[in-house]
């Protein structure tokens, strides 16, 4: 840092070296580099006359009045002379002191052992919000530390009481957030938080629509002999209608039933009888001999075999009973129900799928999209009725949710379009999004415009990843430099360093929107014990 007046007024600037170069005027002469060669020094010139040269990239600015320290701009040249400081913490403390109880410790200033501030605020209204969510990216490569840091993001907007958190988990990293006794007790005990874990599988749909589809896509009218996707559809017509008690008399289903009770044997039997009725495959087929080919299966086929096949997607729908399964629409809205405050694990790397279910990468895809569609469409009532509803949800592993290639399979490109328009709509509900992802030039590119918080550790240094950071940035060669500098954190022997510049405002720093460059903490000791003040403060905070 250093010291410099502006406006009659005392300023600070901090910043972070990013380069030291060695100079020496006198070595450079020709006569003097012969002797050099030859002697190997010159004591008169050899280190005496060495100039070091750093360079210094200012991130913030603060300037000193009545009432504290408030964020200033460097609109001056500080005079020849000025002297540059290192920082301690003890002048982070007195610039910082207003922001306090806010902030919060990811790591240390690269290359210092000063902690940088961090704030994480929550997406409300209320006191301490920033009254609307930030879409965050964390982005690096296997092994550069990212999954720890999101662990770490996570857990400073769990200081908010009323911030609910979902993860998209595909390799069940984030589930021992619940595993591990220090942090575990952290959030049970001092954030009031509870973190509950579901398999996929366990998030049952809704609605008749979907049935239709995931009936449709499971193969059923394939056996029964219905081919075309027109007739398809007319088929699914018919099946809604004979389920909704519209045709009693061909049935023998007399009033509407509902979608969980599908998976129940007298509802298949009674959809099994009406499809052989003339009545109703007129509806499918006009051909007589295409009629003939339904009915003919339907008789054929093994009654048992159909049901098999039927129970298993309507079984996707069916939670009676069931106490470990949750209904989509129910899990989204207990975001503003009286279970507020969930951190809530979203398991996607399921290894013990029951078999009397339909499962498969459609159906996988198929309920992710209800979910996103679900909850965006809870964040966007929360807002009509003059609220946020102040949730972040992390997706590991973006990339496959939302690459930026076009997916030929069409459901994974339904999740992709549906993602794309929630991050450009819900920024203003409260709802954020994490993206977690291993590079940059495979996230779709639509999606990295509407980041507001970039965090990049080791791996994007070289070809399209480097071009797509340096676009990120601003071009600002001062820190693509230092970022190139960051070490392998897998090539260290001892305990491995992990390196991050960040650009946003994720720090109190941060304000000029120069990059800042940090070291992360040791996860859980280093970080647990550079967080507790903060923490035990929020014990009693109402």
């Amino acid at each position: 840092m250093f010291n410099f007046t502006q406006e009659a007024s005392d300023h600070y600037a901090l910043g972070q070296i990013t380069e030291i170069r060695l100079r020496n005027v006198w070595s450079e002469d020709p006569t003097m580099r012969g002797l050099i060669r030859q002697k190997g020094r010159v004591d008169p010139i050899t280190e005496r006359q060495d100039t070091h040269n750093a360079t210094m990239l200012v991130s913030s600015v603060f300037v000193k009045t009545a009432n504290g320290f408030e964020p200033s701009m460097l609109g001056t040249v500080p005079a020849t002379g000025t002297s540059i400081k290192l920082v301690n913490e003890q002048i982070m403390h007195d610039l910082l002191a207003d922001y306090a109880v806010e902030l919060f410790y990811l790591g240390k200033a690269y290359g210092s052992t000063v902690l940088l501030p961090m704030w994480f605020k929550h997406f409300g209204f209320e006191e301490g919000g920033a009254g609307e969510a930030y879409h965050i990216g964390v982005f690096g490569k296997t092994g550069s530390g990212k999954s720890v840091l999101s662990k770490m993001l996570m857990l400073g907007y769990s200081r908010h009481k009323e911030m609910t958190m979902f993860v998209l988990d595909p390799q069940g990293e984030f589930a021992k957030l619940r595993t591990d006794p220090q942090i575990s007790e952290i959030l049970a005990k001092k954030l009031s938080k509870e973190v509950k874990v579901y398999d996929l599988h366990n998030l049952v749909l809704t609605g008749n629509a979907l049935f239709r589809k995931v009936l449709t896509l499971s193969g059923f009218f394939d056996r029964l002999g219905i081919y075309l996707d027109e007739n398809q559809a007319r088929a699914a017509d018919q099946i809604e209608s004979i389920l909704g008690g519209k045709r009693p008399g061909l049935s023998g289903i007399a009033s509407a039933t509902k979608p969980w009770d599908y998976h129940k044997r007298e509802t298949f039997d009674a959809v099994h009888r009406a499809l052989q009725s003339e009545d109703v495959l007129q509806n499918i087929y006009t051909s007589k001999e295409l009629r003939e080919r339904v009915r003919s299966a339907l008789s054929v086929a093994n009654s048992d075999d159909l049901y098999d096949r039927w129970a298993k997607v309507a079984n996707l729908f069916a939670y009676e009973g069931r106490k470990e399964y949750v209904k989509i629409k129910d899990l989204t809205e207990s975001v503003t129900a009286g279970a507020k405050g969930q951190i809530i694990m979203i398991n996607l790397s399921e290894t013990d799928v029951p078999l009397n279910i339909l499962w498969n990468d459609d159906i996988r895809m198929i309920v992710i999209n209800e979910f996103i569609r679900s909850l965006t469409s809870e964040a966007q009532s929360t807002f009509k009725q003059g609220k946020a509803l102040n949730t972040l949800v992390v997706l590991d592993e973006a990339h496959r949710l939302a690459p930026r290639e076009k997916q030929e399979n069409p459901e994974f490109e339904l999740v992709k379009s549906t993602l794309k328009d929630a991050v450009r709509t819900t920024r203003k509900y409260g709802l954020g999004w994490m993206f977690v992802s291993q590079t940059l030039s495979s996230l779709d590119r639509e999606i990295i415009n509407q980041i507001r918080v970039y965090i990049f550790g080791f791996g994007l240094a070289y070809g399209i990843e480097l071009q797509a950071l340096r676009d990120i940035i601003g071009g600002n060669e001062e820190a693509i430099r230092l970022y190139q500098l960051f070490k392998d954190p897998q090539s260290t022997p001892r305990q491995k360093e992990y390196s991050f510049m960040t650009v946003g405002p994720i720090s109190p720093l941060s304000f000029s929107g120069i990059p800042l460059f940090f070291q992360a903490l040791q996860y859980t000791d280093g970080f647990v014990h550079a967080n507790a003040s903060t923490l035990n403060h929020l014990r009693t905070t109402p």
